[in-house]
């Protein structure tokens, strides 16, 4: 039976070759600089994406652009061998170890293991549940008299005819000199204290007290305030499974998984290397595996080369912002006048003075070096220097002493005097006025011109048919 299968499954290899039937469940919808990108890839990243967007969902057509983009940073990440890099192997080595942890343990396992202890507890805990109690004792030692008996035996006597005259615990413990945290509440289960408590105590209904009894520590009253059930499973489930984790329940986890898969290939093969065999398979028998990873791989290598060619090169390129702002001036006015420069709180008019001596016609760039060369580090807390931009309403002594507006801020209990440096500018002077919108006006302008050339350099073709078959096919 089993040799007419296999000859079943050889002739219809022979009739049509292995990637004609990868072709029609999952064709090529596009090629990006030669490498081929299925459908299944693309619905992954389309539906993915479209799930967290909250402005309405983008169609097929809007999400391809952007989707090409993003494969063609791919494309160059890997013509520059970024994907060779060891500290980017050993990242995917490491989060990808982390991601396939859940295919490499058993099913459950933890979850039943978690299970058994709750079970047990259950059944020990779930009858009477949790009781909180408060109590009042006098400890006796086992070398104590006959005399030092009888006396705690008494003063147990007495507290309970005070509780009987109406007085409540808390009077009573202080009446006889026991602290209050001597009485606070606790909560015990069974099996936690000694036979002659948990008697005692159990018998009593939420609010009671009991009469005095002794036990091996003493001479006992105790009250039960309230009583709790044992939870369910859900509610204990996250402390039991952080409790088995620290025991290393994941390795124990992994250890079944791997038994199973040794029994499924024959039983002629360690866990361990059971395991490692099908860490290696995992892309292939779970898609949706395969797909994040894939993801994860080509994440890293757009965030390294889009690191490299555009964003870590915009906030050091100052010439290119300040180029940048000069030719765009039109673009960034303000609505209402600023203020640049600085708001200094100090303890003492001299230290206050002594900053503004410092910083005195310098470039607002160059206040907080010519700051840190003029005073040692632990002076430091005797100043607090604010530099910026300032619009009316970002700092109340801006709007004070600059603009003549509300009463100013809080000099706190270290500073005594305020005072500001700078000056009002009607529109931005320069690219760091508007620092933060020129930043990304700049990298925006940059990313198009990279994205630009990347499409010249890398050709893109994409199979429209396919396209149209997107989410719509069985």
């Amino acid at each position: 039976m089993k040799r007419s299968i296999i000859k079943g499954v050889f002739l219809l290899m022979s009739l049509f070759p292995a990637t004609a039937f990868a072709q029609v469940e999952d064709p090529v919808l596009m090629t990006v600089n030669g490498k081929e990108i299925r459908r299944s890839e693309f619905e992954y990243a389309y539906n993915k994406n479209n799930s967290n967007l909250v402005d309405g969902e983008q169609t097929v057509e809007e999400y391809l652009p952007m989707y090409v983009d993003f494969k063609l940073k791919v494309a160059e990440a890997e013509a520059l061998g970024l994907d060779t890099l060891a500290s980017l192997k050993e990242e995917y080595k490491r989060d990808r170890a982390q991601m396939a942890e859940s295919y490499l343990m058993a099913p459950g396992f933890i979850e039943n293991e978690a299970y058994k202890i709750y079970a047990k507890d259950s059944a020990t805990i779930g009858k009477d549940g949790f009781l909180k109690l408060s109590h009042i004792i006098f400890l006796v030692k086992q070398k104590d008299d006959e005399a030092a008996v009888r006396i705690a035996k008494e003063r147990i006597d007495s507290v309970y005819a005070m509780l009987e005259s109406g007085k409540s615990f808390e009077e009573t413990a202080e009446a006889f000199g026991i602290p209050a945290q001597t009485i606070a509440p606790f909560e015990i289960i069974r099996g936690q204290a000694y036979p002659e408590f948990e008697a005692a105590a159990y018998a009593l209904a939420d609010g009671e007290y009991s009469k005095p009894f002794e036990s091996p520590a003493g001479f006992h009253v105790v009250k039960r305030i309230s009583s709790r059930p044992f939870g369910s499973f859900e509610e204990y489930k996250p402390a039991i499974v952080n409790m088995l984790e620290q025991q290393n329940i994941r390795e124990a986890a992994r250890l079944a998984k791997g038994e199973e898969l040794a029994r499924l290939m024959g039983g002629n093969i360690t866990p361990q290397a059971a395991l490692a065999r099908e860490d290696s398979l995992l892309e292939k028998k779970y898609p949706e595996f395969g797909n994040l990873m894939r993801e994860y791989h080509d994440g890293l290598l757009f965030f390294e080369v889009s690191t490299r060619e555009v964003w870590g090169k915009v906030s050091q390129d100052e010439p290119g912002l300040e180029k940048f702002f000069k030719k765009n001036r039109k673009k960034y006015r303000f609505d209402t006048p600023r203020f640049r420069g600085a708001v200094i709180r100090a303890n003492t008019q001299e230290t206050l003075d002594n900053i503004k001596s410092l910083i005195a016609g310098k470039n607002i760039g160059e206040y907080k070096a010519a700051i840190d060369s003029g005073f040692p580090k632990d002076s430091m807390r005797n100043m607090r220097v604010e530099i910026g931009v300032f619009a009316i309403g970002d700092n109340a002594w801006v709007d004070k002493l600059v603009f003549s507006q509300g009463e100013g801020g809080k000099l706190g209990k270290n500073f005594a005097v305020v005072d500001v440096v700078g000056k009002v500018i009607e529109n931005p002077e320069v690219y760091t006025d508007v620092k933060g919108a020129v930043t990304n006006d700049y990298q925006k302008f940059l990313e198009e011109k990279w994205l630009k050339s990347l499409r010249k350099k890398y050709k893109v073709k994409v199979n429209k048919e396919v396209l149209k078959t997107v989410n719509g096919h069985k």
